[in-house]
């Protein structure tokens, strides 16, 4: 079969049987793959939050958080630095074309009801990583992504909820533990409390452990379901 490949030019593509996504395996390598890097994605995120301010090298380093990503989902070591590697920036034509038609076409879907959008985003949630990983065109990354996608679409969006129902747990019991009262001669709405500085601090500190495990979570469903484009 091996052979046969090499003869005729033609890719590998995995059957579903050998395709590792679940429920379950979304959520379990997104805490596994999140906690492996994640001072170096943690850290990597507050670069590009720094740098924000940069013109050019802001679109570079965006770029470069997507490659992160495909970096986690192979397993790949990288450094602090790997958002500013030039080859990001290369690639930022297709990637405003892709931002672009995703930015017009998702809204639109939303508009219409809840549902088509979710389909449509999940359908095109492997896009950014195809077009930094095979070097796609914006057109070939979405066509990629909605054929990787096709038949997974219930695992990938029970995962990604779930492991937003426990970040939004953990949010509402620290602000439940942390909330101070309103007092009376404050400006807020009756009612309505505040965190303490720890509170905020915890509540920072937990957003930026979830970001590192979303992208756990997706390397790990890139990784698998790249196998059949």
């Amino acid at each position: 079969m091996d052979e046969q490949i090499q003869s005729t030019g033609e890719s590998q593509v995995y059957p579903v049987s050998f395709i590792d996504l679940s429920v379950g395996s979304i959520i379990s390598n997104g805490f596994s793959k999140g906690f492996k890097y994640l001072f170096l994605y943690v850290g990597s995120l507050i670069l590009w939050f720094i740098t924000l301010w940069i013109p050019y090298l802001n679109i570079g380093t965006t770029i470069g958080l997507y490659g992160l990503i495909v970096k986690m989902s192979k397993d790949e070591k990288f450094s602090l630095g790997e958002i500013f590697r030039k080859d990001y920036r290369s690639l930022m034509p297709d990637f405003f074309l892709l931002l672009a038609l995703m930015t017009i076409a998702l809204p639109f879907a939303y508009a219409f009801v809840i549902i088509p959008g979710i389909v449509l985003g999940i359908t095109w949630l492997l896009s950014y990583y195809f077009l930094i990983d095979k070097k796609l065109s914006a057109f070939q990354a979405l066509s990629a992504s909605a054929k990787a996608t096709y038949g997974f679409k219930w695992d990938i969006f029970g995962g990604l909820f779930i492991l937003f129902l426990i970040h939004l747990v953990l949010m509402i019991i620290v602000w439940l533990i942390f909330k101070e009262p309103v007092d009376e001669f404050s400006a807020l709405p009756i009612g309505i409390s505040t965190l303490s500085v720890i509170g905020w601090i915890i509540f920072i500190v937990i957003g930026l452990i979830f970001y590192s495990i979303y992208a756990g979570a997706i390397s790990h469903i890139y990784k698998e379901l790249s196998k059949r484009a």
